[in-house]
């Protein structure tokens, strides 16, 4: 017997004996999973998260770090619709710094270097007080599929009800969401070594790689990698440039005015670069790197060290030593992931700068797994051939803690909302970079691993980090996503911003007075500005508590809320670029409304498709007239053809309904 979140378990006789019917079944424990599981628990979902192993829930399985440039977008909507990966980087971080910080605050990254022990303590705690949330650990071998009519809110005859474990029990559910990371069909190599493992010391997940195979997903390959894990006391740090965190760190949690660490207690991080010898090596050791020479698609953004040296030549590349926590004497050198045999890694890490003399723990290895086309899916994350079905994660094809964690709880909360009968959640291009992964993912879907950038969103302006909780947390709420105490948080929040600004924009003088008295240089003409105005100009560096300075009565009060004030800064800074991008957001968005029918025969004559117009559509199956145009091949001349069938099917399914209900 033993004991998760308050619920006691008999593995034995879960084992032989399984009657519950469970909501959702989610398999996999990693971020995809945690949040997925947590999401559907949190909306009233009776939920099951099924994984190997109870210890490594929530285990950070290469760098030890969360955020940066995009993907700190992501972990702040990730936290806005109440998942539990920011709350849980705000108690276990050791260093605290937003990137990006020379541009605009659109495109900041916050990031944290995290303690690899103190944040997998702080999900597994999180996830095991979560009520309607039980745990069981055990391999899923099989999924339980069953045909009939066509189902609910789906074009498929085919539904998922459940899964098969390793010991041939049953599940039932009413959804299932996967979410196996690198274990489905996985496979680790260092050097010429090929072993089965999802990662170093974990059995991969073969059989649902081949159950998954028999429903005939399309399915292909990719690869990742991880470094080698060096002991920090073997280290010569003096030699090296140390760079630290930022002073007050600034949390990922919208719930958290500051973070559980003292800025004085931060660790540092340091940097070394790659030099002659680390090349000499990656050539000499091509023969004995089965990874490097493969056809299998590796990352373009955070590629081994080998396939930076091979692109790029003889450039040094640089290598942040990053700690793996307050208690571990373990330092992760990102930026040489590599793959050549261990005897090999030790001569490359010891050619470098400041390790000379260092030891390795643990050698860098490559992991190959399956992944399944991510246009299988509906921008839910339900798969479209097998109904009830759901996906998240590097089984869609992306990298990333933050990619993952924003799948999992978009399909978490799918899967529960599809049990309990509401409105599925979406995001679309114009709410979130979840919505911009999403829509990646499921219209163009992907060839190697996906990596979030804040590039990939042209709406970045709107976008931004600092407002995630405006344009997500009510959005969750409505669906039961969200707890009371968020929401009521956000709408104070929401209801001083607004108080702000529009005092702000009711106090004008003109701009000379202004910056006589905030002793800045007067200009040669003057004109009326309000004091909004004011903090717009990005070259005065004018804050609201300088405003509060020189107007103590009526501004005041931002000075006892510094993050309003903050944000306010930031709403000003962009007023005037998001006024000219309304019109472009307000376009696409009437397209994403714009919904084509699921049973939509692209064969019809009227619709006049070239041979790969019909073959795209058809295999992609967008669900809007915006994801249709976004498709490679596509014509605009189909796309309003598109456009006139969807507003005649949608003309005479209004009629019908008015038919029904004069009748």
């Amino acid at each position: 017997m033993y004991r998760f979140g308050g619920y006691l378990l008999d593995r034995r006789k879960l084992s032989t004996d399984i009657r519950k019917v469970y909501d959702v079944v989610v398999i996999g424990g990693g971020h995809a999973g945690t949040e997925a599981c947590a999401a559907a628990a949190r909306m009233g979902a009776r939920t099951l998260l099924v994984t190997h192993k109870k210890e490594t829930i929530g285990e950070m399985s290469c760098n030890p770090s969360f955020g940066g440039i995009g993907k700190g977008h992501l972990v702040r909507e990730v936290d806005a619709l109440d998942g539990v990966c920011g709350r849980c980087c705000d108690v276990s971080g050791v260093q605290y710094k937003v990137l990006n910080r020379r541009r605009g605050p659109a495109v900041w990254g916050p990031r944290a270097q995290i303690d690899r022990s103190l944040y997998k303590e702080a999900v597994q705690k999180e996830l095991f007080k979560i009520p309607n949330l039980e745990v069981m650990c055990q391999p899923v071998e099989d999924l339980i599929i069953n045909q009939n009519d066509i189902y609910a809110n789906s074009n498929s005859n085919v539904r998922c009800d459940g899964v098969i474990l390793q010991d041939g029990s049953r599940i039932e559910s009413k959804c299932v969401v996967i979410t196996t990371g690198t274990f489905l069909r996985g496979q680790i190599n260092i050097g010429l070594d090929i072993r089965p493992a999802g990662r170093i010391g974990d059995e991969p997940a073969i059989g649902l790689a081949k159950s998954l195979e028999a429903l005939e997903f399309r399915m292909s390959r990719l690869r990742t990698g991880t470094p080698p894990r060096i002991k920090s006391s073997s280290i010569n740090f003096k030699v090296l440039e140390a760079h630290y965190g930022d002073n007050p760190p600034v949390p990922f949690s919208f719930m958290n005015d500051s973070v559980l660490l003292k800025p004085s207690e931060q660790l540092p991080c340091h940097l070394t670069y790659t030099g002659e010898a680390v090349n000499k090596i990656v050539h000499e050791t091509l023969h004995c790197n089965r990874h490097v020479t493969e056809e299998v698609t590796g990352p373009r953004y955070c590629p081994s060290i080998e396939s930076k040296i091979l692109r790029f030549g003889n450039k040094p590349h640089q290598i942040w030593l990053e700690p793996e926590g307050f208690n571990s004497d373990i330092t992760y050198p990102n930026g040489i992931s590599c793959t050549m045999p261990e005897e090999h890694q030790i001569r490359l890490v010891r050619t470098i700068h400041g390790l000379e003399n260092a030891e390795i723990v643990r050698p860098g290895y490559g992991v190959s797994y399956d992944f399944i086309d991510p246009r299988e899916l509906y921008q839910t994350l339900e798969t479209k051939k097998i109904a009830n079905l759901f996906l998240a994660g590097q089984i869609n094809g992306t990298t990333g803690y933050e990619e993952a964690a924003g799948q999992g709880i978009l399909a978490g909360a799918n899967a529960a909302a599809k049990c309990l009968n509401r409105e599925p959640l979406t995001a679309s291009r114009t709410e979130g970079y979840i919505g911009v992964l999403i829509d990646d993912l499921t219209t163009l879907g992907t060839s190697e691993p996906y990596r979030m950038f804040t590039s990939r969103a042209e709406f970045r302006l709107i976008l931004r980090p600092d407002n995630a909780d405006l344009r997500l947390t009510e959005k969750g709420y409505k669906i039961g996503l969200v707890s009371n105490e968020r929401f009521n948080k956000m709408t104070s929040v929401r209801s001083k911003l607004q108080e702000g600004i529009s005092l702000l924009k009711s106090i004008s003088k003109p701009s000379n007075e202004w910056r006589v008295l905030l002793k800045r240089p007067v200009s040669k003409s003057s004109v009326m500005k309000s004091a909004f105005d004011m903090i717009a100009i990005p070259s005065d560096g004018i804050s609201c508590d300088d405003l509060a300075n020189i107007l103590p009565e009526p501004l005041g009060w931002l000075r006892d809320h510094p993050h309003v004030a903050d944000r306010i800064k930031i709403e000003a800074l962009y007023e005037h670029a998001i006024g000219e991008q309304a019109k472009e957001v307000e376009e696409v968005r009437k397209d994403e409304q714009l919904k084509i029918p699921v049973n939509i025969d692209y064969f019809e004559k009227s619709l006049s498709l070239s041979n790969e117009e019909r073959e795209k559509l058809t295999m992609i199956q967008p669900q809007t007239i915006a994801a249709a145009s976004r498709i490679q091949g596509v014509t605009p001349s189909t796309i309003v053809r598109l456009l006139r069938f969807v507003k005649q099917t949608h003309s005479l399914n209004s009629d019908v309904n008015h038919v029904n209900h004069v009748v």
